[in-house]
């Protein structure tokens, strides 16, 4: 069984801790590696490291910098075939702390595993003055709280209940066949995912009907090598959360496919569909975080806009219509931070992707990410001196 090691000044290392976790692979349920919990020590080796390098690292010039992401990126196509085993993030990570090594000065990339504690430790630190997250609600609130101890700045980049609003004028068939695949792919694993889905009552029933068919023919199960959309959720708490969610289902409510774990090894869920949810359900109102997709039904744009916009989260959103000026209309009302017509989840460079509420603040992508690690710094000079 492969044991990992951390990734600190170029090199692997074990923990001083002398502590690991298991790592179980969601498909099968089984352990298939260890990973280091590591302590205060591993962190100030790691920190210590990082802040050494940027000494150096922050020097380079933008096109040298270019070069090394350009080679980094060839050398991940080239060896891409090496992550499809890794099925837990540790051992991706590692994995491309390593490749990212050949390319990159010693100690700009570190690599420092463990559990709640290890972060805990990471955003105590002195040395780093901005901390970034990708997590839960909680995890994010957890990290801003410790941070602003130190005043340290804060990316958030948290939960999300993405709204997906369906005229009767909308080309049904297309847009049910996109939502599929946003929702369900990653086992609808992604704060953006198009998950709550809003119809016209024109409409609302070709949806469900079409929605339950797509879910009935997704590709469900496999193995690294196989075609498949809906892996497992990452985990056994997960599932179990998952099936409480379904069990509480109220009884103004119908499951129009799905609605059950997968029988086999593994923590796979079948992708399903809840149609007749009313707003204050709690399947509304909370990130499932599976391949759940759930149907509500609204009778004029205001309804739409208050139903979109009535959870806790503000992320992604999309309407669908070929009325574009009515589409306009709906992206300005929706406070969401991503808004996209007529399609779900097309991620490009250019544009900013982070949310409002509970979903976080600031930005990943585009111009707005980059300046999200960049300090500024005004200098001025008199001439005339």
């Amino acid at each position: 069984m492969k044991t990992l090691q951390n990734f600190i000044n170029g090199k692997s290392v074990p923990s001083s801790s002398g502590q690991t976790q298991d790592l179980i692979n969601p498909a099968t349920g089984e352990v298939f590696a260890k990973a280091p919990v590591s302590n205060a020590a591993d962190i100030d080796s790691a920190m210590k490291a990082a802040a050494s390098a940027f000494e150096v690292w922050k020097e380079s010039t933008p096109g040298e910098r270019q070069k090394a992401i350009n080679k980094i990126a060839d050398a991940i196509e080239s060896r891409s075939e090496e992550l499809i085993p890794s099925d837990t993030t540790p051992v991706s990570t590692v994995w491309m702390a390593e490749l990212m090594q050949e390319f990159l000065p010693e100690g700009v990339m570190n690599v420092v595993t463990g559990n709640r504690d290890t972060g805990r430790l990471l955003v105590d630190h002195e040395i780093p003055q901005f901390v970034s997250i990708t997590g839960s609600v909680r995890a994010g609130m957890e990290v801003a709280e410790q941070a602003s101890k130190d005043l340290k700045k804060v990316h958030l980049e948290l939960g999300g209940k993405a709204p997906v609003v369906i005229f009767d004028d909308a080309n049904l068939e297309a847009a049910c066949e996109w939502i599929a695949v946003a929702g369900y792919f990653n086992a609808g694993q992604d704060c953006t995912a198009a998950t709550r889905v809003i119809v016209e009552a024109s409409a609302y029933e070709d949806v469900v009907n079409l929605l339950s068919e797509q879910a009935k023919n997704v590709i469900k199960v496999g193995m690294p090598d196989e075609d498949v959309l809906v892996g497992p959720v990452n985990n056994a708490n997960q599932l179990a959360r998952v099936q409480g969610f379904l069990d509480r289902v109220p009884a103004h409510a119908r499951v129009t496919a799905g609605g059950s774990a997968i029988k086999r090894p593994g923590y796979f869920w079948n992708p399903t569909v809840v149609a007749d949810l009313k707003q204050s359900d709690e399947m509304i109102q909370n990130e499932i975080f599976a391949p759940v997709i759930t149907v509500q039904k609204f009778t004029d744009e205001s309804e739409a806009v208050r139903y979109a916009n009535g959870v806790k989260y503000g992320l992604a959103s999309s309407v669908w219509t070929k009325d574009h000026g009515r589409a306009m209309r709906m992206a300005k009302a929706f406070d969401f931070g991503c808004v996209w017509i007529n399609t779900h989840i097309p991620m490009v460079a250019e544009m900013p992707h982070g949310g409002f509420k509970h979903s976080g603040y600031g930005k990943d992508l585009s111009g707005y990410g980059f300046e999200e690690y960049t300090r500024i710094k005004h200098v001025m000079t008199n001439l005339n001196a």
